[in-house]
């Protein structure tokens, strides 16, 4: 088996519809000599894994379970079927072929070169990108369609925008003015402000947002517990602050769902949102999905994201147990970053926050920002995600609308060029190169 197909089969797995453990049926549609196969059937023991395969499969694999085929039998049945498709397949005939399967699911998955010429959600896909640990392998697009699934009601989504707010003034005004731009057309949405303030014209910029837009504005005021540093090379974060956070963030969470809303929007008060922001996070329909935003951490570094593949803030793939040399972290990290700027669209990750839309079904399966006893990851996002990951919840993150992050007051002349870039219409890719130029004080070029 090609080591392509390989790292194609392991994404497979990790996207695969239904736990490994159950016992069903799989077809893997192009199987090449078989070996795809096998590696599904011996990571999913309890299911019965058919290859269709071009010409004899190789005599060498080991027999796990898994039986090919030439040719499916009349009235073949299975529950999923998966198309690994190569560089040089036409995506249409794969189409054409998984149509062919009778099946519940079908997971496809494709480079991006030939992916993205098809309209997946209007083929009733569901789709988001991937990278596998070896970047030469491009962007991976992964389909997924349950032909049994039913269609959204006819509803109006009910979006509670929570933010727990302990912010400077002069940033927090071009966080509300954000606010009052997003675009709420087929959506009923609220506020939800856990005032922090120790600075009281702060509480007051509050009190004004709730007289000026048309929707309902809740406010609670907490007390100030202990001081919290910001300079303009860090934030002081202590434990006993991000916990305190942690709770506030987690009594949004229990408003949201006392009082029906369908989706809890938690956003940090340093962000500046793109006004088409909230439609398109709703539209994606997923249970947890951050907007990808850049922070210039220190003056000496790139921008980076707020999302990331694994610990702490690991930016690439890389196996349990694999060390690799300061070269490849580089390569591979370089590759996760070029994907989420220049292929917009929906990533898979394994951590993200300060902009995350939380669907109800992920609130009442139990996910919360508390701190999780025995890990020792700093930051309650990271506990967020962990245990979003434990309760099977799968983390997305989109890079079509990044917002702009204030991190410190020096950057606040740079809001009259995002909204320079919002106005003349960059989205996606143009978007985010531009942002880059921003970010590192260049000379905007917007027509």
């Amino acid at each position: 088996m090609s080591n392509y197909r390989l790292r194609l089969a392991r994404l497979a797995l990790e996207n695969m519809p239904f736990p490994l453990h159950q016992t069903r049926t799989v077809l893997d549609l192009h199987a090449a000599d078989g070996a795809t196969a096998q590696y599904l059937q011996y990571f999913m023991p309890y299911s019965t894994v058919f290859g269709l395969t071009t010409g004899s499969p190789n005599q060498e694999l080991a027999a796990c379970g898994q039986r090919y085929l030439a040719a499916l039998p009349s009235g073949f049945q299975c529950d999923c079927v998966v198309a690994i498709v190569e560089p040089s397949q036409p995506i249409e005939a794969t189409l054409k072929a998984v149509r062919g399967v009778t099946a519940r699911w079908e997971l496809i998955l494709a480079p991006w070169h030939a992916a993205q010429t098809v309209d997946w959600q209007s083929l009733g896909y569901q789709a988001h990108h991937e990278i596998t640990e070896e970047p030469d392998d491009g962007v991976v697009v992964v389909a997924v369609r349950d032909r049994e699934a039913q269609l959204p009601p006819e509803t109006r989504p009910r979006v509670l925008i929570a933010s727990p707010v302990r912010q400077k003034p002069v940033i927090l005004q071009h966080f509300l003015e954000g606010l009052q731009r997003l675009d709420a057309t087929g959506l009923e949405v609220a506020y939800l402000f856990v005032d922090n303030n120790d600075d009281p014209q702060a509480s007051q910029m509050l009190n004004a947002f709730a007289r000026q837009v048309n929707a309902p504005v809740y406010r609670v005021r907490i007390p100030v517990a202990e001081p919290y540093r910001r300079t303009e090379t860090h934030h002081h974060w202590t434990e006993s602050l991000v916990w305190r956070l942690a709770a506030i963030k987690d009594g949004t969470l229990h408003a949201a769902l006392q009082h029906g809303y369908d989706y809890a929007l938690l956003v940090d008060s340093d962000l500046v949102l793109h006004p088409q922001t909230l439609r398109r996070m709703a539209g994606c329909q997923r249970d947890i999905l951050s907007q990808v935003f850049w922070t210039v951490w220190s003056h000496d570094k790139p921008p980076l994201p707020n999302v990331w593949y694994a610990d702490h803030y690991t930016l690439y793939r890389v196996r349990r147990g694999q060390t690799l040399e300061h070269a490849e972290q580089v390569r591979r990290t370089e590759a996760f970053l070029s994907a989420l700027a220049f292929y917009p669209g929906i990533y898979r990750v394994s951590g993200l926050g300060a902009c995350t839309l939380i669907a109800r079904r992920a609130i009442e399966a139990g996910v919360r920002f508390s701190e999780l006893r025995g890990s020792l990851h700093a930051g309650e996002d990271r506990h967020f995600c962990l245990r979003a990951e434990a309760l099977g919840l799968r983390l997305f993150a989109d890079t079509t609308l990044p917002p702009l992050h204030l991190y410190r007051e020096s950057e606040l002349p740079r809001v009259a060029g995002y909204w320079k870039l919002v106005g003349a219409g960059l989205r996606g890719a143009e978007l985010n190169r531009a942002m880059f130029e921003l970010l590192l004080g260049r000379a905007l070029q917007v027509a």
